[in-house]
C-alpha cells in the first residue's frame, strides 16, 4: 500500500496531513480550525510557496469529515489569497507570502466558543441597513429593562469614559473568539458608533499625523471626518483584491492608512495576504498606524470570518468594530480595540470633550452578549443575508444578462454592479420615478467620473419578495435611458 506523502504524526501523536490535526472537543468548528493551522503554516513559512496540498477527496478520507468541508476550506483561503487552484493539476500555496516569526500569528481557540421599503412605492436597495424587522426587539426589551431596574446607583453617573468594563470583557473574549484577536479589556474603548470612533482617532492622532491614505472609492463618513479635521487625503485605487498598495510609488511622511480589509466598501473585494504583509511593512517602514475598519465583518456568508490584520501585528493597528450592522445602527454602540501606547491619548480626548454612551445600553449589551444571544443572531441573520444575496444575483442575471457585471465577494449585505455599456448616459436620479432607489459608485468617489456606470445594491434590509421586484424596475429603467 502506496504511503501518504501528507501524513505524519501531529500532536499527542495523532495522524495528520501537513501537521494539522482536528480537535473533536474543541468548541470551533472543524471549518475554522482547518481554516487557522493552514493559516499559520502559510503565513510563518512552514508551508512555502508552491507547496501542493492534499486533494480534497483524499484530505476528507484521512480526517473522516465530509469532502465538501475541505473544499469550503480551500475556497476560503484561496479568496483570502493564500492559496491558488491551478486546473487539472491541483491547489499550491501562493506566491508573495512573507514568512514572518510565529510570534505574529498564534491562534488560541476559543476560551468558550422591517424591510427596505421607504413607502408603498420606492424599494429601497440603499446600503447600511441591516434586516430590522428581525432584530430581537423582545429580548433587547427585556435586557434594557433589567439594567434600568437592575444596576448600582453608579451605572447613574458618568462612567468610566472607556465605557462599561463588562461590556469591554464581553467585547474581548468575543474577538478572540469569532476574530482571533489577543487584546486586554483596557485597550477597548466604547463608541456611539463609527462616526464618533473616526472622529476620535482623528483628533488623537492629529497633529502628529496629518494625511491618511484612503481607498478609492470608499465610504464618504470617513473621507468627511478627516477631510473636516484637516487631513490630507490621499485616495488609493481599489480592484478586486483591495486597495493597490503595490502601485505607491512611495509613502508620504506622517500618513494614517485606512482599509477595510474584510469586506471593501463599495466594492466588495477581499483585501489579499500579499497586500496585507505591504501594508504592515509600509507602515512599520514610516513608523506611523493602520486603521482596520471592520464593519460588517461578522457576516462572511461562505466559509468563516477573515482574520483582520490586528492580528498580525496589534501594536501597529487601530481596529474599529461596530454593533449597527450587527444589530441595529439604531442603538449606537461601537468600539474601537486601541494599541496600548495609544490608550492615554485617546482616553485623554474623549474625557476633555466629555463623549459618552448610555450605560444602560452597555449592560444589555454585554449581557445579551453573555448568555450567546449575539451568536445567535448572527447565525440567523447569516442564513437570511445569504439567501437574500442568492435572490439578488438570481434576478440580476435574469434581467440583464451579459450587460452586466458584478463585483464583491460572499460577504456583507451588498454587491457592486458594472454596467459594460459605457457610451450610454445615465441620469441615474430618475430611477426613483421608477420606484428603486440604490447608491452610486460614484457618490464614495473622491476623484470623480470614473465609475459613472457602477451601483451599489444593498439587499440586508430588503424583503426576498421586494428584491426582485426591486430589480424588474431598475431593468424598465435601465431600458428607457438608452
Amino acid at each position: 500500500m502506496r504511503a501518504n506523502p501528507y501524513l505524519f504524526l501531529g500532536a499527542n501523536g495523532r495522524k495528520a496531513i501537513l501537521g494539522i490535526y482536528i480537535d473533536r472537543d474543541s468548541d470551533l468548528s472543524i471549518t475554522s480550525q482547518l481554516c487557522r493551522q493552514l493559516r499559520d503554516r502559510i503565513q510563518t513559512g512552514l508551508l512555502a510557496e508552491g507547496t501542493r496540498l492534499p486533494p480534497t477527496r483524499k484530505a476528507a478520507q484521512e480526517y473522516g469529515i465530509a469532502r465538501n468541508i475541505v473544499i469550503d476550506v480551500y475556497e476560503q483561503l484561496t479568496a483570502e489569497g493564500y492559496l491558488i487552484g491551478k486546473r487539472g493539476s491541483g491547489t499550491y500555496v501562493a506566491s508573495g507570502i512573507t514568512a514572518m516569526s510565529s510570534g505574529n500569528f498564534t491562534w488560541m481557540e476559543s476560551l468558550h466558543e422591517h424591510n427596505s421599503i421607504l413607502s408603498d412605492d420606492i424599494i429601497d436597495f440603499t446600503t447600511g441597513t441591516p434586516a430590522l424587522e428581525f432584530f430581537p426587539s423582545r429580548i433587547w426589551g427585556n435586557y434594557l429593562k433589567s439594567a434600568a431596574l437592575n444596576s448600582p446607583l453608579s451605572c447613574l453617573d458618568y462612567g468610566d469614559i472607556q465605557g462599561h468594563r463588562e461590556l469591554r470583557l464581553e467585547i474581548t473574549s468575543y474577538l478572540l473568539r469569532t476574530r482571533g484577536m489577543h487584546c486586554h479589556p483596557d485597550q477597548i474603548m466604547i463608541v456611539s458608533g463609527s462616526s464618533e470612533g473616526f472622529t476620535l482617532i482623528a483628533k488623537a492622532m492629529y497633529p502628529q499625523y496629518h494625511g491618511i491614505y484612503l481607498e478609492e472609492p470608499t465610504i464618504e463618513i470617513t473621507q468627511n471626518i478627516f477631510k473636516q479635521m484637516n487631513y490630507q487625503i490621499t485616495p488609493i485605487e481599489v480592484d478586486h483584491h483591495g486597495m493597490k498598495l503595490h502601485e505607491m510609488n512611495h509613502y508620504k511622511s506622517h500618513h494614517l492608512l485606512l482599509l477595510t480589509p474584510a469586506h471593501q466598501f463599495p466594492s466588495g473585494s477581499i483585501l489579499s495576504i500579499q497586500r496585507r504583509l505591504l501594508a504592515l511593512k509600509l507602515i512599520e517602514m514610516n513608523d506611523t498606524y493602520l486603521i482596520e475598519d471592520d464593519y460588517d465583518g461578522d457576516f462572511r456568508l461562505k466559509g468563516v470570518p477573515i482574520p483582520p490584520i490586528h492580528t498580525l501585528c496589534p501594536e501597529r493597528v487601530i481596529y474599529a468594530g461596530t454593533f449597527s450592522k450587527t444589530l441595529a445602527p439604531g442603538l449606537r454602540i461601537g468600539f474601537l480595540v486601541i494599541p496600548s501606547e495609544l490608550i492615554s491619548t485617546f482616553t485623554d480626548i474623549k474625557e476633555s470633550i466629555n463623549i459618552r454612551t448610555s450605560a444602560f445600553q452597555q449592560i444589555a449589551l454585554a449581557h445579551f452578549m453573555r448568555d450567546g444571544h449575539m451568536d445567535r443572531h448572527i447565525f440567523k441573520m447569516k442564513r437570511l443575508y445569504k439567501q437574500r444575496r442568492v435572490v439578488l444575483l438570481d434576478a440580476l442575471i435574469q434581467y440583464f444578462g451579459d450587460e452586466i457585471k458584478i463585483h464583491g465577494d460572499e460577504a456583507g449585505m451588498h454587491l457592486a454592479v458594472e454596467f459594460l455599456d459605457k457610451s450610454r448616459t445615465i441620469d441615474w436620479e430618475k430611477s426613483i420615478e421608477y420606484g428603486v432607489k440604490f447608491g452610486l459608485v460614484e457618490e464614495y468617489s473622491l476623484e470623480k467620473q470614473k465609475h459613472t456606470h457602477d451601483i451599489v445594491l444593498g439587499y440586508g434590509n430588503v424583503r426576498e419578495d421586494h428584491i426582485k421586484m426591486g430589480i424588474e424596475r431598475l431593468h424598465r429603467f435601465y431600458e428607457d435611458q438608452s
